[in-house]
């Protein structure tokens, strides 16, 4: 058994792709396979996938399927992973040439469930370093964690007994995916956290599009399936105060601040600033209260100036 599978999904991204593979045939890391999803692409990515299997074949296995999004084709991927561990690589992202190595050394011979790295966010003409907290607790991780997928190593066994997988076609896969895992954990001992920037998040203009509209209805979409699982497994009541604390900071500062209040169509950015609070209103009647808020960040203090009456303003 291999110690590492790398499932990289790939869609259109002839121009990114050969970036993405060179870091991983540069890994200072040998005992680990890369698993190339081809997910449909409509460029040249299928005979690029089908030319590094050939030119790499002890490293690198192209699997071509027809076009599901990123959630379908690294559901698919987790079929053809042998790893000890599974990592989610986006096509259009790269490692340092350390990553494999540093991040394996923390998982402790498979007593790790989860290893996360710190990374970069990659712009045309600088980088940002994105580093984690100390997680003190399973609940300060539900608060403070980052949601993403691809900046960690998840022990494989453990992730097939879960059953959890991506949601397919859907926005905001990653928040569905990182909320349910949490609840497999059984202590913050489980995830180790590398303080080395491994990933380099590559930020660029895609060529897929999707209105507010969309995303709003994806959003709360991806918000109620959690809740559901959470009522489900008994848990929701536990975690009530860190599910409300992620989902209202997200729903009521991000998508609020950077989206929709930026809309010029007024009657559509009412229509979705209604649709959001009656939301919350149904979800989390009493946001205000959330003991979290009390931090002192600038999104936190605005959240806890939000009623009825303030929320108006946003419609002018």
């Amino acid at each position: 058994m291999t110690k590492i599978s790398v499932i990289v999904p790939v869609y259109n991204v002839e121009a990114y792709l050969s970036k993405c593979i060179s870091s991983l045939v540069k890994q200072t890391f040998t005992d680990f396979e890369v698993i190339l999803v081809n997910d449909g692409s409509t460029d040249s990515s299928a005979e690029l996938c089908e030319s590094y299997a050939d030119q790499y074949p002890l490293l690198i296995k192209s699997y071509t399927k027809p076009n599901g999004g990123l959630s379908d084709a690294r559901n698919f991927g987790m079929q053809y992973a042998t790893g000890q561990y599974v990592m989610f690589l986006d096509s259009d992202d790269h490692l340092a040439p350390n990553a494999l190595t540093n991040m394996y050394a923390l998982t402790n011979e498979g007593n790790k469930k989860i290893v996360e790295c710190d990374f970069y966010w990659e712009y045309p003409n600088k980088k940002i370093k994105d580093q984690a907290p100390k997680y003190v607790s399973l609940k300060d991780y539900m608060i403070r964690g980052r949601v993403v997928a691809w900046n960690k190593l998840y022990l494989r066994t453990w992730l097939l007994d879960t059953d959890v997988k991506f949601p397919k076609g859907k926005l905001y896969e990653d928040q569905d995916f990182f909320f349910k895992l949490v609840t497999y954990l059984t202590d913050i001992t489980d995830v180790a956290v590398d303080r080395e920037c491994e990933v380099y998040y590559v930020q660029r203009q895609t060529s897929i599009s999707y209105s507010e509209t969309t995303r709003i209805a994806e959003i709360l979409w991806i918000y109620q399936d959690i809740i559901d699982f959470y009522r489900t497994k008994g848990l929701f009541e536990t975690y009530y105060l860190e599910l409300e604390y992620r989902f209202v900071r997200n729903l009521l500062g991000n998508v609020l601040l950077r989206k929709v209040v930026k809309l010029k169509d007024k009657q559509l950015k009412r229509q979705l600033l209604d649709q959001i609070w009656q939301q919350k209103k149904i979800w989390f009647p009493d946001f205000a209260k959330n003991p979290y808020l009390r931090q002192k960040s600038k999104v936190d203090l605005y959240l806890r100036c939000i009623n009825p009456l303030t929320y108006r303003l946003f419609y002018l």
